[in-house]
């Protein structure tokens, strides 16, 4: 057993290696029905070998992350002194399948075994170690500025009613050097899952993001020679012989390794299930999320977009980039300016070449001459790339630190044609229109690798105002609106109109 010395708070919480122990150690009922040693599976050790102290994870149905984290708290409980843990589910029927699930992991464990102390209906005592563990539903109980957690899990997060409430509690419960994690299967934009989520796949957040898609759960797939016969006439009769793939099935395969039994599996699943396969069996993080109100832009080349996603390079002044300047390639950089405030918007660059590319992407929160200073710098890199800034609010204030830069655009009056004096991007209804239009209209020559800028895009939903209806983005929208701006100037102006005029070491 690991304790600390006698009154002494030891200021690093000890870590179990809960893979090994549970093999060792316990049990689980498999699939089958059949008791078995808890051997964590893909997706379990995957999490269990990654995670930080504040994780958040996004799952497909049934693949054992909740299990596997009762397994670690339970021998949390078990092997440290003065541990404290708390599992709050959705649902009373979830919560009583999570309760047995400790009973069951206490039960079928190898002697010698701590002794259990005094048992409520929601919590297991271990009077040896001094630990606990809490295990509840949403709602039913508010922890208090007195509690002090180890670790803590909300499963199922998305569903819960009052989700905010009950986050922002047990956040305040557990220690600094505690362990929380949230997970969930999808469930919409409106709730504090979704919100956290994307804030932590945008790196605005202490959360570690984890994504385990279905394919990665060994039991989701259909042999042609299953166990069950009966099996077989789940399926249509084309998928029960050798299978000649689709385009979408030939992606998976290519890209994410699918054989012909996982494939057989998701026909089967979405032939049942129709387009709640996507939210209950997530192939990616993006379009996962079902919402309301109709979209602005074309879902189909948006979830296409999101499959093709990959992480980026990182520059040392801290833009992303998949495609390095090119020599004599001409560049547009769109820029959404904000001013830095702590719970403010985000400053964000897109840059975008000639071949409908989005090259490289910078978001954070800074103030604009910092801003300015990127700008100025991503730009040099790029070829010395034409800069298009948004001049409301903020951007005035970056187009000053920029007035030395030769190569910024001047607006353009979309009446005549003519470039005006006045430089930097204007944005008002009908300027914010054309962007939605010519977005709208080049989106499918679009090639983007960003999968923050795809959720952005995605989040557009027609909203009525009144009596019209207004694009408006149900997340934050800074590198979708720098995006649109790079998009509109190059279509309407083209790419790197250039200096008219001389300029030190410039060469136009």
């Amino acid at each position: 057993m690991y304790k600390e010395n006698e009154g002494a708070m030891s200021e690093v919480i000890p870590r179990l290696n809960t893979i090994d122990l549970a093999a060792k150690l316990l049990y689980i009922v498999n699939k089958r029905g059949i008791v078995v040693p808890y051997v964590f599976n893909k997706v379990q050790r995957q999490f269990h070998a990654n995670k930080s102290l504040r994780n958040i994870i996004l799952k497909a149905r049934q693949v054992g992350i909740s299990s596997s984290i009762l397994a670690d708290m339970y021998l949390t409980c078990v092997f440290i002194e003065h541990s404290a843990c708390a599992v709050v589910s959705h649902e009373t029927r979830a919560t009583q399948r999570l309760l047995d699930r400790v009973q069951f992991y206490h039960e079928s464990m190898s002697e010698p075994k701590p002794m259990i102390g005094a048992e409520s209906r929601s919590e297991k005592t271990f009077p040896e170690m001094h630990s606990s563990i809490y295990i509840g539903t949403a709602g039913a109980r508010a922890f208090a500025r007195g509690d002090t957690l180890t670790k803590g899990h909300l499963s199922e997060v998305a569903f819960y009613e009052e989700g905010d409430k009950v986050l922002s509690g047990i956040q305040d419960a557990i220690s600094l050097n505690g362990e929380l994690t949230l997970e969930s299967s999808p469930n919409g934009e409106n709730n504090v899952f979704f919100e956290t989520w994307v804030k932590a796949r945008e790196g605005k957040s202490p959360y570690k993001a984890f994504f385990f898609p279905w394919w990665l759960d060994d039991g989701y797939r259909i042999s042609k020679n299953p166990r069950d016969p009966e099996v077989l006439n789940l399926l249509q009769q084309q998928d029960r012989l050798e299978l000649t793939y689709t385009d979408d099935e030939k992606f998976l395969v290519d890209t994410h390794h699918l054989d012909e039994d996982q494939i057989r599996w998701r026909r089967f699943k979405l032939a049942e299930k129709g387009g709640l396969f996507y939210v209950e069996y997530p192939e990616n993080d993006v379009d996962c999320f079902i919402t309301v109100g109709d979209p602005v832009f074309d879902q189909t080349l948006l979830t296409d977009l999101a499959n093709f996603c990959y992480d980026s390079e990182r520059h040392p002044f801290g833009w992303n980039y998949w495609i390095p300047p090119i020599d004599k390639m001409s560049y547009v950089i769109g820029a959404d300016t904000a001013s830095g405030a702590p719970e403010g918007s985000y400053s964000a660059a897109v840059v975008m070449d000639s071949l409908w590319r989005v090259c490289a992407t910078f978001q954070a929160r800074m103030e604009p001459h910092q801003f300015a200073d990127i700008l100025r710098r991503m730009a040099t890199w790029y070829n010395k790339a034409e800069i298009a800034v948004e001049r409301n609010f903020t951007g005035y204030a970056v187009l000053e630190q920029l007035k030395d830069y030769p190569n910024i655009t001047h607006q353009r009056d979309f009446t005549s044609g003519k470039i005006t004096t006045q430089r930097g991007w204007w944005s008002n209804d009908q300027t914010r229109s054309l962007m939605m239009t010519i977005t709208r209209e080049f989106l499918p020559k679009i090639k983007i690798w960003d999968s923050n800028l795809v959720r952005q895009l995605r989040s557009y939903r027609y909203v009525k105002l009144k009596t019209k209806y207004r694009e408006q983005a149900q997340t934050y929208d800074d590198l979708a609106l720098a995006f649109m701006i790079a998009i509109t100037v190059k279509k309407t102006a083209g790419v790197a109109r250039g200096y008219q005029g001389s300029y030190n070491d410039w060469g136009w």
